[in-house]
């Protein structure tokens, strides 16, 4: 019996060291959420009220509308990732050089590199999983750029602090680069808490503008919501880009739901787009107003005046109960419907826009 009881007593000690390494694992990525005196600058906001950020659109959840009703919630953060290998073009900080006039490189999801008039950009860089803790959203198809590969970058842009678009150890790789965070309202206190100087942190609210010579970067509002914590529900702003250098603009849509008013008030105040990236994946009929339906995506593109548009959000996470391929397929038999424009770059694919050809890859992949 001894040996039994301390055989149970190095289990129950194993099970919580590793309990207590998750805990501690998970914590680091959390990052610090705004206090009570960064808050009361937002009081005079028109979108901040009773100490939270608001939304439009409608950011309710409603289980019993999703396809196996309240369990359906359950089996998001359970399911697997039942996706076959995707085509990618495999990046090395040898890839790149001076850059260019426009070019982009899709790196999955919502992760993109944006090159605008010798100017280079990094959006929402995820290269793990989307969860605090391993193992919950990985990522299905790794990242054609590994997190050490980065290039030299300008600017690092952030749309919102969730975890597929706000990841703690890319963020802290990046600490000691030159370059310059621009993020929503209230985000930038993860930032400093894992190392970023406030100096080169800058926070904007919607319709707040950065200038740097000749290039704008303005916050757009979207239609979303924030939480990275038990305890920082909206406490933090969600923001589209939209980036401007003379003649050339782009559009990056962060995370919306759709409304009319909204897309074509962005069109009309900062359109027409040359490039639009918008998002296509993680829609749900339980939550209609937090993602775009492929035919809002298509609509939007439409709204804003964008050009062409390349689609993002979607082909590496599982966030929304459909097939890996089921929004890019729509999105694209949509486009061609309504003569929109749409470039569909492999990840890890230099696109420059009016140059490269694209096709469409997911209808290859078996």
């Amino acid at each position: 019996m001894k040996k039994v009881f301390r055989v149970l007593g190095f289990c129950f000690l194993f099970i919580l060291l590793a309990v207590g390494a998750l805990g501690v694992y998970a914590w680091r990525q959390l990052g610090a959420a705004p206090s009570a005196q960064e808050l009361k600058k937002y009081e005079n906001l028109p979108y901040f009220q009773n100490g939270h950020f608001v939304s439009r659109t409608d950011i309710s959840v409603h289980p019993e509308k999703m396809s196996g009703g309240k369990s359906s919630m359950l089996k998001l953060f359970l399911a697997g990732n039942d996706v076959p290998e995707l085509p990618t073009q495999q990046l090395t900080s040898a890839s790149f050089g001076t850059p260019e006039d426009m070019a982009v490189y899709w790196l999955g999801h919502s992760s993109l590199i944006i090159e605008l008039d010798g100017k280079r950009f990094l959006v929402d860089p995820v290269f793990g999983n989307a969860a605090p803790v391993p193992g919950l959203f990985k990522r299905y198809v790794p990242s054609p750029l590994k997190r050490q590969d980065i290039p030299p970058v300008d600017y690092v842009l952030i749309t919102h602090n969730h975890y597929d678009h706000l990841e703690a150890a890319t963020l802290r790789a990046l600490k000691d680069r030159d370059a310059l965070f621009i993020v929503p309202l209230g985000v930038g206190a993860a930032l400093r808490s894992w190392g970023i100087p406030a100096a080169r942190i800058r926070e904007l609210g919607w319709d707040e503008s950065l200038q740097d010579g000749t290039l704008t970067v303005t916050a757009g509002e979207t239609g979303h919501y924030s939480n990275r914590r038990p305890d920082d529900r909206n406490k933090t702003l969600w923001v589209s880009y939209i980036l401007q250098s003379g003649d050339k603009k782009i559009y990056i849509s962060g995370d919306s739901g759709y409304d009319a008013d909204l897309y074509h008030s962005i069109g009309r105040k900062y359109g027409p787009f040359d490039l639009a990236f918008i998002e296509i994946d993680a829609w749900n009929e339980g939550w209609p107003g937090i993602h775009l339906f492929p035919h809002q995506a298509v609509q939007a593109a439409q709204d804003i005046g964008a050009k062409e548009f390349i689609p993002v959000h979607w082909g590496v996470f599982n966030l929304g109960q459909h097939p890996w391929n089921e929004s890019i397929g729509k999105v694209a038999s949509l486009a061609k419907e309504r003569d929109v424009k749409l470039a569909s770059p492999l990840m890890g694919q230099k696109y420059v826009p009016g140059q490269t050809l694209t096709r469409a890859w997911w209808e290859e992949v078996k």
